[in-house]
């Protein structure tokens, strides 16, 4: 059992002045019974409604977020990614699983949950992630055999075998499951070879949900979140 104001606070769409506010003026209620007063002790599964619309009271949030380029994988400033997220999705302590580079798109994960990032991030995880790149030159058959083989660089730096596959033209799919900073694209260096445009497309069995349009979230579903981890 929680204090009525808290529980509304911790879902994000309410200060702790506006909970009691709207507490105050009879408009929330707890499976049907109205809730009379802010510090009313209340089950944290209750179904919350405020003006008739069901609140999300869960701890934890999952988030898919279809990442547009110009914002940043950091907890605060108006470029940064968690700028995005709906006032209805917003939990304190939200933050990044993982990072995309400022200029790279696509499937971003967003939690408050540090146990899940841990299990996604995880190198004992090995989880994959795939990437379509477009590139300064078509992918030749060496880069594809020197991607598989992995790299090791002079100071002693490794990158393990990721799987390239060509695309049409000077495009590619690329498949890492390291997570190294600015992976992909130096990989692609390494091979003499540039990345123009960076988009993930996949975190395990997990795919970006293309209705969502560049800057948009929602939920992950729980098959969703058990996705990430089925391969």
């Amino acid at each position: 059992m929680k204090r009525a104001d808290g529980i509304l606070s911790d879902s994000g769409m309410f200060t702790r002045s506006e909970a009691r506010k709207a507490i105050a003026e009879g408009r929330v209620f707890a499976n049907g019974k109205k809730i009379t007063s802010p510090s009313e002790k209340t089950d944290e599964n209750a179904v919350i409604t405020v003006d008739g619309k069901e609140i999300n009271t869960e701890k934890y949030i999952y988030l898919m977020m279809n990442k547009p380029a110009g914002y940043v994988c950091e907890n605060g400033g108006e470029r940064s990614v968690l700028s995005l997220v709906p006032k209805e999705f917003y939990r304190k302590g939200l933050f990044t699983v993982g990072r995309l580079d400022k200029d790279t798109e696509g499937l971003l994960l967003i939690t408050n949950d540090g146990d899940f990032a841990h299990l996604v991030v995880s190198p004992k995880k090995n989880i994959e992630k795939l990437y379509f790149a477009e590139l300064e030159r078509e992918v030749m058959t060496a880069d594809t055999a020197a991607f598989a083989n992995g790299f090791e660089l002079k100071n002693g730096e490794k990158f393990a075998p990721a799987i390239l596959e060509k695309g049409e033209g000077k495009t590619a799919l690329v498949t890492v499951s390291e997570g190294k900073f600015h992976e992909v694209k130096r990989l692609f260096l390494l091979t003499g070879n540039a990345v123009l445009y960076l988009k993930r497309l996949k975190i395990g069995g997990l795919l970006l949900d293309t209705s969502l349009s560049a800057g948009e979230s929602r939920a992950l579903t729980t098959e969703e979140k058990d996705l990430i981890f089925s391969e």
